[in-house]
């Protein structure tokens, strides 16, 4: 796969088209990838596209945010891919239109098209690069203009205004009506190419709010040393000055780890807070979470009871998530056993749904499933409405009592 470019340069990587959908949270018991007809639409796009285009050097057909190795920097990774794209390929949804990270693909996009479409003599018509797919019908009281650009892709299609083109990917019985809307949308795509080729240029980085107040709809928190105090045999290099900024994947992560995850609950609608887990304060007694641990964190002084005590402050509807290293050698061993422990002691406590990943890939794959299950468990076990009377409060993580969160012996910070 091609580097993606850093952030701030031209991308060197072009397509003929990126794809943009509302990503889709996993249903319960069944495999993670709920997006697997996207797949499907993008496989049978790119093969409609290639055959109307003569290879380019350097250029690829098709652009989908799966396509970015684990490990990098989404947000800049797709400014890199927007930047490079000849035409915006946006599946709207339901979901598309109250989804922060679809819609800032998408004004990223224009952006970095009105920029150019500024600059002296350009023929550029933002307009002719942007080819709108009904995905999945949105209800009849929500107004958005862009729809009817949507539409237009087949008003001649009954089956596609009623059904959404899904519909039409998934069900056999609407395969002629799919190839022929397949292969007038590769049209679409091939068309303002012929007339003029975009020169790849910078996009915006998404612009996704992070709410950071007392009311997220989520949050990740990170139990793991510090950089000042890294356990023995470990690389201080992987650690920082606060625990929510730990990379146990070392130089193979371009962010902390809770970035990734908060990036992967940013993408199914949620806003998030990342917070050391000493820091969560009264924040997990009141909104689903993650609880993302390093297990070398039980080699530090005192380290194993306060494991003990997260565990038994931890509410129902945070899922703990242990993360070591797969391919590191001492990691693969000795981080191994510490990982075992800390299920065990997790298990103990009553968190039965911790879970263990040892490599990048599966912790993108897992986490779109830990987020939706903590949501499921806060709806489940959750207060909705405060009971009428005193109100019994769980364990504070802010202020806890003896028996409670204590954390292990560390410098104080300055």
């Amino acid at each position: 796969m091609t580097p993606l470019t850093a952030e701030g340069r031209a991308p060197t990587r072009q397509t003929y088209f990126f794809l943009s959908y509302a990503h889709s949270a996993p249903l319960l018991g069944a495999r993670t990838d709920t997006d697997v007809w996207v797949d499907r639409f993008f496989a049978d796009l790119s093969g409609e596209v290639g055959r109307l285009v003569s290879p380019r050097p350097g250029v690829e057909i098709g652009f989908i945010d799966q396509s970015i190795p684990p490990g990098a920097d989404v947000k800049a990774a797709l400014a890199d891919a927007l930047g490079a794209a000849q035409v915006f390929v946006p599946l709207y949804s339901p979901g598309y239109f109250s989804r922060s990270w679809a819609l800032g693909e998408q004004e990223s996009f224009l952006t970095r098209l009105l920029r150019a479409a500024g600059e002296p003599a350009s023929q550029i018509v933002p307009a002719d690069h942007v080819a709108p797919v009904l995905w999945i019908p949105v209800p009849s009281w929500e107004e958005h203009p862009q729809l009817d650009a949507a539409l237009d892709l087949g008003r001649d299609v009954p089956e596609y205004a009623e059904n959404g083109m899904r519909a039409l990917c998934m069900l056999g019985a609407y395969q002629q009506p799919y190839q022929i809307l397949l292969g007038r949308l590769a049209r679409r795509i091939v068309e303002p190419t012929q007339r003029i080729w975009l020169r790849p240029s910078r996009a915006p980085t998404l612009d996704v709010s992070r709410r950071i107040a007392a009311n997220p709809d989520f949050v990740v928190t990170v139990l793991a040393p510090t950089q000042d105090r890294p356990p023995e045999g470990r690389e201080a290099s992987w650690y920082a000055e606060r625990s929510r900024l730990w990379r146990p994947f070392g130089a193979r992560q371009e962010l902390p780890v809770a970035e990734y995850a908060a990036s992967i609950a940013e993408r199914l609608g949620l806003s998030v807070h990342t917070s050391d887990f000493a820091d969560a304060g009264d924040l997990l007694e009141i909104r689903p979470g993650a609880l993302l641990i390093d297990p070398w964190f039980t080699e530090l002084p005192g380290g194993v009871p306060a494991l003990r005590a997260a565990a038994r402050a931890l509410p129902p509807w945070v899922v703990p998530l242990v993360v070591t290293d797969a391919d590191d050698p001492r990691d693969a061993h000795r981080g191994a056993d510490l990982a075992r422990l800390v299920l065990g002691v997790l298990q103990d406590a009553g968190a039965t749904r911790a879970r263990w990943v040892g490599r990048t890939d599966e912790f993108a794959g897992l986490m779109p499933t830990v987020v939706t299950e903590a949501r499921r468990l806060y709806l489940k076990h959750g207060a909705v409405f405060p009971a009428p009377g005193p109100v019994t409060r769980p364990p504070s993580l802010r202020n806890p009592a003896p028996s409670s969160f204590e954390a292990p012996e560390m410098p104080d910070e300055h």
